[in-house]
């Protein structure tokens, strides 16, 4: 029997590899674009607090892929890549949380405020970097985002009939 206990280093490398490839290039298109802190902090702070939440959850089933035999399971074979779950997750995480946000889905970026996409692209990266199951960063950084915008949103924020709304349309 196996010790599935430890983190899986080729995992933990991959995925890390994953985060700072896809994190470069989504912070050069920021960049490309003039995105301000303003923007960025002004789409957190927005973020409704049940998708904060999710995005929690998403981040502790991912990591869960490092430590657990879970995709291995799914395909009754020995493989080293159970990193593609956490993968596969981030990336419907990604487009879920730009459609909560920005009420649409577009194959252009350049449809969505810049701000959306790089709060939509920290969710995402945050639940594919290896080790953060057991912390609620984004949590904290939505917090800082309401104290950073002296709670413009935090009404909108809190109240789930916003994110509802978003689904009656």
């Amino acid at each position: 029997m196996k010790d599935l206990t430890h983190l899986k280093q080729g995992n933990y490398w991959v995925k890390t590899a994953i985060v700072v490839i896809l994190g470069g290039f989504i912070a050069r298109w920021a960049i490309s674009n003039n995105a301000t802190v303003q923007e960025y902090f002004a789409a957190i702070a927005q973020t409704n607090i049940l998708v904060v939440v999710g995005i929690e959850l998403l981040d502790k089933i991912s990591d869960k892929f490092d430590y657990t035999s879970a995709f291995q399971a799914m395909y009754k074979k020995e493989t080293n890549m159970s990193w593609l779950g956490g993968f596969i997750i981030a990336v419907l995480a990604f487009f879920g949380t730009l459609y909560v946000m920005a009420g649409t889905i577009s194959m252009s970026l350049g449809t969505y405020s810049t701000g959306i996409v790089l709060a939509a692209a920290t969710y995402a990266l945050y639940i594919i970097l290896p080790e953060t199951g057991d912390d609620e960063i984004i949590l904290w950084l939505w917090a800082i985002a309401q104290v950073a915008t002296g709670g413009a949103y935090l009404a909108a924020a809190i109240n789930p009939k916003t994110l509802f709304a978003m689904f009656g349309k």
